[in-house]
């Protein structure tokens, strides 16, 4: 029985998008800090030029931030970026407005070069740049990633592939834990079987000495009561022979009972197994409906047998997973298939089709009520001959 272990189950199906969501979360922040961190010190490079009045704050502010958006290639990658810089009594320095707010570097918002101001222009900015430099500078920093970005959806395969390997891992090693059970439990079968048989066998032949026993008691009665003179004669050895054979004849009773006990505990046994056998089987049923379901879902144009889904169950991994594509491409248009052979079972019946997949697999169908297509039993190469006696049946 191929099962997989319900908490590893429900782990690769929730872990992945927690620890998605986590770890988008955890790398906006480590950004942010790095980023801030970064430009807080970037800000304000030429102190002496706002000094002297040579440019001023602002421009110097743009400049700085503009150039260090330019530098981060993360950006080109869905990454976004929200910075805005005031000074200590809430005056605009970056941008110039709020609405002007950028999240993404574009070379039209760098700050083109300017004319050197005249001499008389130098007093005020250099007075400017001095007032603000003593409001204080404040810098706001929003870092974002976008869904459906390179670096989100990178970040998401890397998790699914994690957990799919995890899954498939521990199918692998409940599909390896199911067959060595199902050898253990065949091989306690063939064991008890033929111990069995071994007591049957036994149980015959005492059977056989016992009414050997009763016959030749029988027979020595009939000479007593047929012959006195000989009786006379050979009493006491008849006697004897009686006693020997009824003693012989205890003995035979006696190892018939434990014979009939033996066969009574194997027979025990052999019940105890094939209950054990019987439980997995309940279990394979839960497994059909819930495919039988499964398919009405998807395959409308189908209708797909219990035989075709126990059949299917019972293929391999690879050969399911072909199975069920060919099962795709007879829904959406089954005219397009690639038929082997028509069998015809029946005279003036509908014939059936035969299509192989995965090379030894095998699906046959046949035209049904309703345009729709009546998928009759899967197997391999090896049921064939039942799936075929099957179908001469159907």
């Amino acid at each position: 029985m191929r099962r997989l272990p319900f908490h590893i189950l429900l782990a690769c199906i929730f872990l992945p998008p927690i620890l998605y969501m986590l770890s988008l979360q955890a790398l906006e922040i480590l950004v942010q800090k790095k980023w801030k961190a970064e430009l807080q010190g970037l800000l304000v490079t030429d102190g002496r030029a706002l000094l002297e009045g040579r440019i001023g704050i602002e421009d110097e502010i743009n400049r700085n931030v503009e150039k260090y958006i330019a530098s981060r290639t993360i950006l080109k990658w869905g990454v976004l970026a929200q910075i805005t810089v005031k000074t200590g009594t809430g005056k605009w320095l970056y941008p110039a407005s709020a609405k002007q707010m950028l999240y993404t570097f574009n070379p039209e918002n760098y700050p083109q070069e300017r004319p050197s101001p005249a001499p008389t222009e130098t007093m005020s900015i250099a007075e400017n740049n001095l007032r603000v430099m003593d409001e204080g500078i404040e810098l706001f920093l929003s870092v974002q990633i976008p869904r459906n970005t390179w670096i989100a959806n990178s970040l998401l395969f890397v998790y699914l592939a994690i957990f799919t390997s995890i899954l498939y891992n521990a199918y692998q090693k409940s599909s390896r834990e199911g067959k060595r059970l199902e050898k253990k439990n065949i091989e306690a079968l063939e064991s008890a079987n033929k111990n069995l048989l071994g007591a049957q066998d036994r149980l015959r032949d005492v059977t056989a000495r016992e009414t050997s026993y009763l016959q030749e008691i029988e027979r020595l009665k009939k000479d007593l009561s047929t012959v006195s003179d000989r009786v006379r004669e050979t009493e006491d050895e008849a006697l004897e022979q009686m006693d020997q054979l009824e003693k012989s004849l205890r003995e035979s009773v006696g190892l018939k009972e434990e014979l009939e006990l033996e066969v009574n505990r194997l027979s025990s046994e052999m019940e105890k197994i094939e209950a054990q056998q019987k439980t997995p089987i309940k279990k394979q049923r839960k497994q059909i409906e819930t495919t039988i379901k499964r398919f009405k879902t998807l395959y409308k144009n189908l209708e797909i047998q219990e035989r075709a889904v126990e059949g299917f169950l019972d293929l391999e991994g690879e050969l399911q997973l072909k199975a069920e594509e060919l099962i795709h491409n007879m829904n959406e248009d089954s005219t397009r298939l690639s038929v082997k052979r028509k069998i015809f079972s029946k005279k003036g019946s509908t014939p059936t089709f035969e299509c192989e997949f995965g090379y030894r697999g095998r699906i046959y169908f046949r035209p049904g009520p309703g345009a729709r297509v009546q998928v009759l039993t899967i197997g391999t190469k090896n049921t064939q001959t039942k799936d075929l006696a099957y179908i001469e049946g159907v």
